[in-house]
């Protein structure tokens, strides 16, 4: 067993841990969609009903959930790119 082996021992460890924090990276990312869905739409019924509070509660509440996916998107990029 020589250093080469080791080196690509953990390179391919690198790339089956980065295969996993994907997956989980995918499943938050779909959670997260479907929770800012939900939210949008709570908050366009609320805006056609008048209930300028509640909307806007909404509203900020979509707009934390953009921001978290946005985020979320840039950490499945950055593994991709590094290990993809």
């Amino acid at each position: 067993m020589n250093a080469d082996d080791d080196v690509t021992r953990a390179g391919n460890a690198d790339r089956e841990q980065a295969s996993v924090w994907v997956d989980m990276l995918d499943r938050e990312i779909d959670d997260v969609s479907a929770a800012l869905e939900t939210t949008r739409r709570k908050a366009r019924a609320e805006h056609r009903a008048g209930a300028v509070d509640r909307a806007r509660t909404f509203d900020a509440e979509a707009e934390k959930q953009t921001a978290r996916l946005r985020e979320l998107h840039r950490m499945r990029r950055t593994l991709t790119d590094r290990f993809g």
